[in-house]
């Protein structure tokens, strides 16, 4: 049975710590039900640290002391970003005008750098790099909760049959509501016998986040409407 020696020790040792740094970034995460569970943090930052820890004990590779290290550690590191790149990649997901899945891959690949550092021993850096990550991710949304900022919503309107759209009328009914429609995102479809209007509106100011609820309750009033669907776009 093979004896543990020191590197062996010192690998385990520091990916151990990779592995509740990851954890921590992984619980925020799970905390708000997103796609990745902690179990990815966790092993994306270990094995990141193990084999960033192995590159730099190159001299101790197979089981014997072989003399000064040849093992490019930079290319190592290198690799191992542009591998995680492609995992965070895989919880993307675009719905309509929605793109789900960014905070979850960008984070997914900072857990991979935070394992990294852990593994060529600048734990003090990877701790501060874990606070500001979390820091990110639940103190800025907060605070630009009550920043000056536009919310962007998608409305569909499906008229009945025989009316036509009135593109002015609706940009009115949208400013009437403190609502500014995006000319350049309109764009009206025609089934043969009833038409579509899809466009863009963003509202702005402390009151934002009701905007949706609002327009929902309003679009009725358009008396031409026979349907409508009204999505708020993200980037999360």
């Amino acid at each position: 049975m093979p004896v543990l020696a020191h590197s062996d020790l010192l690998v385990a040792e520091y990916t151990a710590i990779a592995f509740l740094l990851g954890w921590a970034i992984g619980y925020e995460r799970f905390f708000r039900g997103r796609a990745a569970g902690t179990q990815v943090y966790c092993l994306v930052s270990m094995a990141s640290c193990a084999v960033t820890s192995a590159a730099g004990l190159g001299d101790h590779w197979f089981g014997r002391v072989i003399g000064p290290s040849e093992v490019n550690a930079a290319g190592i590191v290198a690799a191992l970003l542009t591998g995680i790149g492609f995992l965070g990649a895989g919880v993307i997901v675009k719905g309509g005008a929605s793109i789900r899945g960014l905070t979850t891959a960008a984070s997914i690949w900072s857990s991979s750098a935070v394992g990294i550092l852990v593994g060529i021993q600048f734990v003090g850096a990877a701790l501060i790099l874990v606070a500001m990550f979390m820091a990110c991710m639940v103190a800025i949304p907060a605070l630009e909760r009550h920043l000056p900022g536009r919310m962007g919503i998608v409305v569909t309107l499906r008229y009945r049959e025989g009316a036509r759209p009135h593109e002015q009328s609706i940009l009115a009914f949208m400013k009437e509501r403190g609502l500014s429609v995006e000319p350049d995102t309109l764009s009206v479809a025609f089934d043969g016998t009833h038409y579509s209007l899809e466009f863009h509106v963003y509202a702005s100011g402390a009151g934002r986040g009701h905007s949706l609820t609002r327009v929902a309750v309003e679009l009725p009033d358009i008396h031409s409407v026979e349907s409508f669907n009204v999505t708020r776009t993200s980037r999360a």
